[in-house]
């Protein structure tokens, strides 16, 4: 996709935008968001406390986030409503800066902030998507998401090894002695930056036609996972089958730090390993992804997935495990793809905004569910070699069992023809 391509589509620039503000988001989610759970150790607070700090305002963020329909219905600003979303998520960062420099904050006030966050960044999520859906268009959504996914993994990779290498080498900045300061106001700077790219896409006030009729309430969530409707048994086939892979997933970083005995070099490799991985697998989709549809290329990344966990116990050679990540991060990128295509692709799915909002919570829910249970093995059985083992084995299991059903599911509705129910008039 060159810049000849981009020149013959009507919204050209607004999509090599996108591709910016993508990268200066991930940067983001890799130097800030993913030092949030070491941010609330670093503080002094117990792993129990940064626990919950990590998961309640998950939850919480993602609860809230199913009022912005009715909310932006009301307004009639969706675009703003973005821009001004990103630019909260932001100013979350500085407060941050504050307290690790100055005081200790109160529990709550940790937790209302860690909240705002992830209520900003979800709320954006269905307007967003709903969004790109009109700027991309059908022929080449499978190559550009393609690419704006392996962009998206190389800021990750900027901002965790940015950031990792500032709290290695203990790096401060200005008046300020925290070592958290260089990788939060990182963040806050690219997500500011990306506020503003925001603004400057394209946003036509038609597109807004049928989001207007829409009606969205707390009754129509509930009827649309009741509706048996194709759309509404993806999502909740898709809710066990993700709740198994966080069964596993939250614990390959403590199994490789306190199990493996990796030192950071060698861990900093293994995260590298994996990310490379997502980058050539969204290389290899970019490339193929006109051959492939979504329900396909969905396909391959459940069944690629889902018995990754079991193979940890084979070896603790460095080598395997960064072959094991590398070819973990390629699978990683056929199912986020894959995923994100069937939410945008789905051109009969009428309430795609109040979709999009449901399918954030659900997931927010899932990722709890398996985290709890993951945790609540290695607590009652003590983190041990053995025991990480055997708990990757039954999360590689139940991933199995669960995409097996998930799988079959998407075969037989074809996955590219789901649809939700109509709004009510």
């Amino acid at each position: 996709m060159g810049n000849d391509f981009y020149k013959d589509q009507k919204f050209g620039r607004s999509l090599k935008l996108s591709l910016i503000d993508g990268l200066l988001y991930s940067i983001m989610v890799g130097a800030g968001e993913s030092y949030l759970p070491a941010y609330a150790l670093a503080l002094g607070y117990s792993d129990v406390a940064a626990g919950v700090l990590t998961s309640l305002p998950l939850i919480t963020g993602a609860f809230l986030q199913l009022f912005t329909p009715t909310i932006i219905q009301k307004t009639r600003k969706p675009k703003r409503w973005m821009v001004l979303s990103a630019a909260v998520q932001a100013m979350v960062f500085l407060p941050l800066i504050y307290f690790e420099t100055h005081h200790k904050p109160n529990f709550w006030i940790l937790i209302l902030i860690f909240t705002l966050y992830w209520t900003s960044g979800f709320s954006i999520n269905p307007y967003w998507t709903h969004w790109m859906n009109h700027l991309v268009p059908d022929e080449i959504k499978n190559q550009y998401f393609s690419l704006r996914s392996r962009v998206a993994q190389l800021g990750v990779l900027i901002g965790l090894v940015g950031g990792g290498l500032s709290l290695h080498y203990k790096v401060e900045i200005g008046p300020f002695s925290g070592f958290f300061t260089l990788l939060f106001l990182m963040a806050f700077v690219c997500r500011i930056i990306s506020s503003l790219i925001l603004s400057q896409k394209e946003y036509v006030v038609e597109w807004d036609t049928n989001v207007a009729t829409e009606k969205v309430s707390f009754k129509e969530y509930f009827k649309f996972l009741t509706s048996g409707s194709d759309a509404s048994k993806f999502i909740l086939g898709l809710f066990p089958f993700y709740a198994c892979v966080y069964i596993s997933a939250p614990f390959v970083s403590p199994f490789l730090l306190s199990q493996v005995k990796m030192d950071y070099s060698d861990y900093m490799g293994a995260l590298i390993a994996l990310l490379g991985g997502k980058i050539l697998g969204a290389i290899f989709l970019e490339k193929k992804g006109k051959e492939m549809s979504p329900s396909h290329i969905f396909f391959w990344g459940v069944l690629l997935i889902s018995p990754g966990p079991m193979f940890w116990g084979l070896s603790k050679n460095y080598i395997f495990i960064l072959l094991l990540q590398f070819f973990s991060g390629f699978a990683w990128a056929f199912y986020e793809v894959g995923t994100q295509l069937l939410l945008f692709k789905n051109q009969n799915i009428k309430n795609r905004i109040s979709f999009v909002s449901l399918y954030n919570f659900v997931m927010s829910c899932a990722v709890i569910v398996g985290t709890f249970i993951g945790a609540s093995f290695i607590r009652n059985f003590s983190p041990t070699y053995q025991n990480f083992v055997t708990l990757f084995l039954l999360g590689g299991f139940f991933r199995v069992v669960f995409g097996a059903v998930l799988l079959n599911r998407v075969i037989k509705t074809k996955g590219d023809d789901m649809q939700a129910p109509q709004a009510s008039k």
